[in-house]
């Protein structure tokens, strides 16, 4: 009898042989996660401070090139305040990168509840259920470090995507020499 895969189950495993050679990609992508995780943070931050600034000369220009309307005082004090926090982030990029981490960790926190929420749907295939069940209890740990301490939990995040990306493409790979294409269908 051929086994009944459901469709939630096709969402998250790519279960043919060209899951193998993502799941190879994934954990050449992990490794490099691994091995570049104290850099990030701070390209991170040096580029988003520098996107910042480009925006800001921008409206800082169109403030005034519109002088004379009702917006151009506006547009020049939104643009020299940007200006000014985006010019403090890329000379203490830091700052920029403690302000990322918690917005990470809250993301984080998020796909921690969610991974183990639908965790039970997935009880009938014990690898899939057990790297929900063990991912998500890490992901929840992971979020709260990251709120708790924003500027060390982003080297922390780049590790731990790292791992996740190195993991979830073991069992890929797993899957996919196991699992003929042909063994599994929609319900």
């Amino acid at each position: 009898m051929d086994p009944v895969q459901p469709a939630c189950m096709q969402m998250i495993w790519v279960s043919n042989r060209g899951s193998g050679q993502t799941a190879l990609v994934s954990i050449l992508f992990g490794l490099l996660l691994l091995i570049f995780s104290p850099f990030i943070p701070g390209l991170i931050g040096i580029f988003l401070a520098a996107a910042i600034f480009i925006l800001s000369l921008a409206l800082i220009g169109i403030g005034i090139t519109m002088r004379g309307t009702g917006l151009s005082v506006p547009l020049i004090i939104i643009g020299v305040i940007g200006g000014g926090l985006s010019l403090y982030a890329l000379l203490s990029p830091e700052v920029t990168v403690s302000l990322i981490g918690i917005l990470l960790g809250i993301v984080i926190l998020i796909m921690g509840v969610s991974q183990l929420f639908f965790s039970p749907q997935f009880i009938q295939d014990r690898l899939s259920w057990f790297f929900l069940i063990g991912g998500g209890i890490i992901t929840l740990l992971v979020g709260f470090y990251m709120i708790l301490y924003p500027q060390e939990g982003m080297q922390l995040v780049m590790a731990f995507l790292g791992c996740y990306l190195i993991i979830y493409g073991i069992i890929g790979y797993i899957r996919s020499r196991k699992v003929p294409c042909s063994d599994f269908y929609y319900q």
